[in-house]
């Protein structure tokens, strides 16, 4: 990629942005009006990120999806939206009762400190590329897929696991995706989370300003964030846990704020209020839930949660509340199950029930699929005291806790103590969804008594935790009352130090010292351009100066932008800078593409992990073409061609489905192939591995630890597998895993 095709990408994106920016300042003007500062900006990235995600879809959905028809479709609909909607309609001004300015600055102290700590993460991603497992296994590739098809809307098999994540709602992958359309490569898919992680913290401070406990909810907010559940597995790679998050805290946000605002005026009619919500915004709030609802899939329960307590607090207009909410959330999230429906039979295959119909899958799983209340209904001694206790104390730090409790008794006291029935209400919620995490699947997955995934998986908690955080901010007897706000932020300050204690240590893999100064440039763009634009403005500044401030800002991010891009693009994905963890077989495999060096190309992967790493091979340019390979079923299902007991050449169907593979091999016109152990047995010598062998066309090139390579120089033969069965020695070369030589042709699998 060259320095004016990077410049194109970003002028392109800058327009989307600005496009999408410029309409949903009009919109707020009209469904929320009176709104200003940080409430009045989460709305307008909540309206703006709507549309952009509309547009998307229904540009994608007719097969458009290329840059020329995103860029105009943008321009279009937000200039047009933006004009029409000018000039704003007048409104009862928001309550912002005045911030001491000590708290402000712990706040923004609060905040630099989380971005930094973001940042270092967010630069490994940069350095070496995204090497988390679900980034590599299907939040990334749904991205690139998305863009190499020009098609929104299509499903993308990428393995046989149970999951059947290839149903997934995708909202985050197509929101990274905008920024490989525009710019050719994944640049900006290590830095998109750190923006959600900004974008959470600016959610905490306006759901709490209107009762003036903005600084309280930062901090606590910041608890949450810098938890390693988070800290660990979100910044530098594609996981849309903080993305959902920031969807359902910006929700619950708008509702408190309009709630504030209907209170301070005294006519909520004259607003056109619904449920003693003004309609406004409840579309508003509506169009966040559903961008969660269509980002994550656990984010189901803590939806259908806020969904009833809307309802529950609409006294007297619950069918109009009701309306309003489903059809807002629809419009940003529906459209995932909608390709559900289609596809499967079902917007939530995952449940086969009456007359709904599910894909049949093999029982295959990344570990036992436990949940947190498997050990704790009865209460597992054992194991709480071995694994839960060691991951809380691991993601929250020597005071966890008191940290849970903290967070826990802002949604008790919600419930309690809470001011309004609405803030009641956003209690329970919080209160019901850290209850439904404790049932949720995988939450404590792995073998029985050693859940290995609990800590992992520990972010299925921050829903429930990230309310909790804001709810204790607007609690009328702590953090909203000015008097009590400093021993409260103290606290907050101090627990939030003691957490991060481990992560001054800078010689680990995430905090390396080189890291520090770029850390701290990411975090003065996210915190502190932002913090300071907005201080301007309120003390006077015009708005020349404030637009010239942001252009500059842009201007600056664009410059140093490009020779990161260019460093990140030579660096990702290479062999000598995998991380340790990395499996040897896949890193000889990637050694093999770093010096290969394939574009365009038709790659297969089949087996565990080429199939949680297909990632790496879709190229710097992201342009090949990568497939893992199995049996399309019936309502959606996908099916793994070799039986669990193909390795034995004496199984009934071991002939069947060795043609099978052959033949699927020749109808995705492959050129590579990359083949792993089983799923289900981590067996050695995968059996793909020897039917492609045997065969005159394929040619290994690369083998490690049972992970092979092969280059595909023709068309398989399916007739040739008449010739192996029986050729083995019956248990020995293909039941015994040996790496024998099978007897037929140059078929002989060596490792190195």
């Amino acid at each position: 990629m060259n320095f004016g095709d990077y410049l194109q990408g970003s002028i392109e994106l800058i327009a989307v942005a600005a496009a999408m920016g410029f309409a949903a300042v009009g919109l707020r003007g009209r469904l929320l009006p009176g709104w200003s500062g940080a409430s009045a900006r989460l709305a307008e990235v909540v309206l703006g990120l709507s549309l952009l995600v509309v547009i998307l879809e229904l540009v994608g959905v007719v097969g458009l999806y290329r840059p020329g028809w995103v860029l105009l479709a943008a321009l279009l609909v937000g200039v047009g939206i933006g004009f029409a909607l000018r000039p704003p309609v007048p409104g009862v001004a928001l309550p912002a009762p005045a911030v001491l300015p000590i708290a402000l600055g712990v706040a923004v102290a609060t905040a630099f400190l989380v971005a930094v700590h973001w940042a270092m993460p967010t630069q490994t991603g940069l350095d070496i590329g995204m090497y988390l497992p679900n980034t590599t296994w299907h939040n990334a590739p749904f991205a690139a897929r998305l863009v190499q098809d020009h098609q929104v809307g299509a499903i993308h098999f990428i393995d046989t696991l149970n999951l059947t994540v290839w149903f997934y709602p995708q909202n985050s992958e197509l929101l990274h995706s905008a920024g490989v359309l525009f710019l050719g490569n994944d640049f900006l898919s290590p830095l998109i989370n750190i923006g959600w992680m900004s974008l959470c913290l600016l959610a905490a401070w306006a759901f709490a300003r209107v009762y003036g406990g903005g600084p309280v909810a930062v901090v606590a907010m910041a608890l949450v964030l810098d938890a390693n559940m988070l800290l660990l597995y979100q910044p530098g790679d594609a996981k849309n846990d903080v993305a959902g998050l920031f969807f359902l805290l910006a929700s619950a946000a708008v509702l408190v704020n309009a709630d504030a605002q209907r209170r301070a005026g005294g006519d909520g009619e004259a607003a056109g209020r619904s449920a003693g919500i003004p309609t406004g915004a409840l579309v508003v709030a509506g169009l966040a839930a559903g961008l969660a609802l269509g980002t994550k899939l656990n984010l189901l329960a803590p939806f259908g949660l806020l969904t009833l307590g809307v309802i529950a607090v609409s006294a007297g207009y619950r069918v109009l509340a009701t309306v309003v909410w489903v059809l807002s959330s629809l419009v940003t999230g529906g459209f995932w199950f909608a390709r559900n429906l289609v596809n499967a039979g079902n917007p939530l295959p995952w449940i086969k029930a009456g007359p709904l119909p599910g894909p049949d899958q093999a029982d295959i799983n990344i570990r036992e699929p436990h949940n947190v209340a498997h050990y704790l209904l009865p209460p597992d001694g054992g194991t709480i005291r071995h694994h839960l206790v060691p991951g809380m104390h691991g993601s929250f730090g020597d005071l966890w806790p008191l940290v849970v409790a903290i967070l826990i008794g802002g949604f008790l006291l919600a419930i309690i103590n809470g001011r309004t029935p609405l803030i009641r209400m956003l209690g329970v919620v919080a209160l019901l969804s850290g209850i439904a995490y404790l049932f949720t699947p995988l939450t404590a997955a792995g073998p029985e008594g050693d859940p290995t995934a609990f800590t992992t998986n520990l972010r299925y908690a921050s829903p429930a935790f990230g309310l909790g955080a804001m709810l204790l901010a607007v609690d009328p007897g702590l953090g909203s009352r000015r008097r009590d706000q400093g021993w409260l932020l103290g606290l907050l300050a101090v627990l939030l130090l003691v957490q991060a204690v481990p992560i001054w240590d800078l010689s680990g893999h995430l905090w390396t010292r080189h890291f520090l100064l770029g850390g701290i440039g990411l975090a003065v763009f996210l915190i502190l351009v932002p913090v300071g634009i907005a201080l301007a403005g309120q003390r006077g500044a015009s708005r020349a100066v404030l637009g010239g401030a942001v252009v500059l800002a842009l201007a600056l991010v664009v410059a140093i932008g490009w020779p990161k891009s260019d460093d990140y693009v030579k660096d990702r994905y290479q062999a000598s800078t995998a991380p340790n963890d990395f499996p040897d077989g896949m890193k000889a495999a990637l050694a093999w593409f770093n010096k290969a060096n394939p574009h365009d190309t038709r790659i297969g992967v089949v087996g565990g992990r080429p199939g949680f790493k297909q990632y790496i091979f879709y190229g710097d340019d992201l342009s090949n073409h990568v497939q893992y390979i199995a049996r399309h079923g019936s309502d959606g299902a996908y099916l793994p061609i070799a039986s669990e007991a193909a390795q034995d050449d004496r199984e009934p169907n071991w002939r069947q489905q060795c043609e099978e593979w052959r033949r699927a091999v020749n109808d995705g016109d492959y050129r590579y192939l990359v083949i792993g152990p089983d799923q289900r047995t981590q067996a050695r010598l995968p059996i793909e591995a020897v039917w492609t062998v045997t065969d005159p066309a394929a040619t290994k090139i690369e083998s490690r630890e049972d992970d092979f390579v092969f280059e595909i120089n023709g068309e398989l033969n399916p007739a040739g597998c008449a010739k192996l069965q029986g050729a083995g020695t019956g248990g020995g070369s293909l039941g015994g895993h040996t790496s024998s030589t099978l007897g037929v042709g140059p078929p002989q699998i060596t490792r190195k």
